[in-house]
């Protein structure tokens, strides 16, 4: 348990009269045979998370607990409050006269919240899943939940992309962002609480309206990250778009802060934005500090086990992630702004693309495609790029993109690769040898990355547990759910903004922060900006190609241009990653191979066929990131399985 940090959690027994935990908090609300402790609610920096406890105290009388800036006493009902309030982050209300117990959490998952239930017997929940597990009944129920381990280490599989309540533990799941679950002895149920609506911003109809909400919206959601009573606030400063805006923003809105910007120093040119941080870092005035990839990625990965309960959710190792909070806090910044979410939130535009491919509308798709010439990403992957006519540049444009919608459709067979070269218009098609030496030189690299007869699928878990557990009942599709009623043509969106790794992050931002003493907080990740970007006319975010056109024109004079109208993007699928992961693979090699109890789960010949490919050197960084992933967390995993050995209290019944 993170005894500095913000803590919620609760007990109710069914069946026995349930002990009081002997566990510290700052409030203590009664229920009838049960619970809810809190501590660090009113601490927090700037009311930011928001969370509300509805409950009777110690005397018995129901009352309104929480850090909320305004009077919420009107509100009978948990749904009647969050109708008014949608973002409020963490909700616990218990109904006294029908003994009904609810949880919310809010549509990006600030904060965890985990929970175990067995009807009849006990409902307990809190904010650190390590606190929940030390709960003696708890503890007694947990099992290993070996279908979360299929998707954890496998990419392709349904879970990967829609599951975002499991645990490793078969007793115990998060509730949903965005819903509510309600529980009584007999019973429980979860629903979704958010609609978002992006009618309401019909009135605006100019890009130039569009622009202005966007600005005020924006300021707004860092304005209300940022405490008005704190000298010194941190900022992720990656040197992107997302994080530069997010700083600039805080500048404009607070001239006398003390603003201290911290940024990765890479060594590989496709992830190397250093001279773009910087360029923010001067125009601000901000307290710059470089922070150079640490080394101790083993070490790090322990800490990550310790703090979560559970496997490591990061794509590669966590050290960087650690040395920017830990840096951060030694510099006396008690909250830390970044950018995540930026991306997908206020998206790009590039879905025209798509669309105007899937609908075959040929004219648009040109039209769109000689718009993205000048922004080319892999232009500096051909030699004399800028001596090309505009010929050239645009059949190289429309290959990559071409081949692009092959390479990410579901059928990549050749008979359907020859289906996409037919149903093109003569002055749409490349030359139909350049398709068959690109399907060569890029997928047969990925069939060696495969011992599986279906080619999608990558997995480092043996087969036969794949085949029982991928035969289990479906989780709910988050995306979906929170997607509700608006139409399929947002879904890709919805996937993207909400997909499990998403939420995840937000969960482990959270509980870091916990043990830094650091609050880590996203800008973007607002109600209203991503119901303002669902209204948002694709082709404005488009723009002249650029994407992202809203945002860019939304920071016209408060972020500098260096960085407002760059149109390249750092990858971490580059040499750094390559070093992170397989300097990690060799300092955890006695975690690997010392414990017979990881082979029990993976397949050491996958695993070990991803190494080999991870160090292929004709295999560029680029084609390699599910590599990187499925060598990363396997060594997640297999560190969780030795923490779980070491502390847990009943951990030979769970790995049974």
């Amino acid at each position: 348990m993170n005894l500095p940090g913000l803590l919620v959690e609760g007990f109710i027994s069914y069946h026995t009269v349930s002990s009081q935990l002997d566990r510290q908090y700052d409030s203590f609300f009664l229920l009838d045979n049960g619970f809810v402790g809190e501590r660090g609610i009113r601490q927090l920096a700037g009311n930011y998370p928001t969370i509300l406890i509805h409950a009777p105290d110690q005397d018995g009388n129901v009352r309104n607990y929480s850090n909320l800036t305004d009077d919420k006493t009107p509100y009978h009902h948990l749904p009647e409050l969050l109708s008014s309030t949608p973002d409020l982050n963490l909700g616990v209300w218990y109904e006294k006269d029908t003994r009904r117990l609810s949880l919310s959490r809010d549509v990006f998952g600030f904060i965890p919240l985990y929970y175990s239930y067995s009807p009849g017997k006990y409902f307990a929940f809190s904010t650190d899943l390590i606190s929940l597990i030390g709960m003696k009944e708890v503890a007694a129920d947990a099992g290993l939940n070996i279908a979360k381990v299929v998707s954890y280490c496998s990419p392709y599989h349904p879970g990967f992309i829609h599951d975002a309540s499991s645990t490793f533990f078969s007793t115990i799941q998060t509730v949903l962002p965005g819903h509510i679950l309600t529980v009584d002895a007999n019973k429980s149920a979860s629903r979704c609480y958010v609609a978002f609506q992006p009618e309401r911003w019909s009135n605006l109809k100019s890009p130039h309206e569009y622009t202005e909400v966007l600005r005020s919206k924006f300021f707004k959601a860092v304005g209300q990250c940022i405490p008005s009573e704190l000298d010194n606030i941190g900022f992720h400063l990656s040197g992107g778009l997302d994080s530069s805006s997010v700083s600039s923003v805080a500048r404009q809105l607070w001239k006398e802060k003390a603003l201290h910007t911290f940024h990765v120093v890479t060594q590989s040119q496709s992830s190397n934005e250093t001279e773009y941080a910087e360029a923010v870092a001067q125009s601000i005035g901000s307290f710059h500090h470089l922070i150079h990839p640490p080394s101790n990625d083993l070490e790090a990965l322990e800490l990550s086990t310790r703090l979560l309960g559970q496997p490591e959710t990061n794509f590669l190792s966590p050290a960087s992630n650690h040395e920017i909070i830990s840096t951060a806090a030694q510099h006396g910044c008690s909250v830390l702004l970044n950018g995540f979410g930026g991306d997908s939130v206020l998206g790009n535009g590039s879905e025209l693309v798509l669309q105007a491919f899937n609908s075959q509308n040929w004219e648009g798709y040109e039209e769109l495609l000689r718009k993205r010439v000048r922004y080319f990403t892999r232009a500096h992957e051909y030699a004399g790029w800028h001596s090309f006519s505009e010929t050239k540049k645009f059949e190289l444009v429309l290959q990559n993109s071409l081949y692009r919608r092959f390479s990410t459709s579901a059928d990549r067979s050749p008979a359907a690769l020859f289906r996409l070269y037919r149903s093109l218009p003569a002055n749409l098609k490349p030359s139909f040898l350049y398709f068959v030496n690109r399907y060569i030189k890029n997928m047969v690299p990925r069939i060696t990355q495969r011992s599986h007869a279906v080619p999608s699928e990558i997995s480092i878990v043996h087969a036969d547990i794949e085949a029982m557990y991928g035969q289990q009942e479906k989780a709910v599709s988050f995306p979906a759910a929170v997607r509700g009623r608006l139409p399929a043509n947002f879904k890709e969106l919805f996937e993207d903004v909400f997909h499990p790794h998403v939420i995840e992050t937000q969960e482990e931002y959270f509980i870091f922060g916990n043990h830094y003493g650091v609050s880590s907080r996203s800008p973007f990740m607002d109600y209203e900006l991503f119901e303002l970007n669902l209204a948002i006319p694709d082709i404005m975010k488009f723009g002249d190609g650029i994407g992202r056109a809203h945002m860019r024109e939304a920071m016209k004079g408060i972020l500098t241009d260096k960085v407002r109208l760059r149109h390249t993007k750092a990858t971490m699928s580059s040499s750094d990653g390559h070093n992170m992961t397989m300097r990690l693979y060799d300092q955890a090699k006695h975690y690997l191979f010392d414990n017979p109890a990881v082979w029990r789960y993976l397949d050491r010949q996958k695993f070990e066929e991803q190494v080999r490919i991870a160090l292929n050197p004709r295999i560029p960084h680029s084609q390699k990131t599910n590599v990187y992933l499925l060598i990363t967390r396997g060594i997640s995993f297999a560190v969780w399985l030795d923490w779980l050995k070491k502390h847990s209290l009943n951990a030979s019944s769970i790995l049974s």
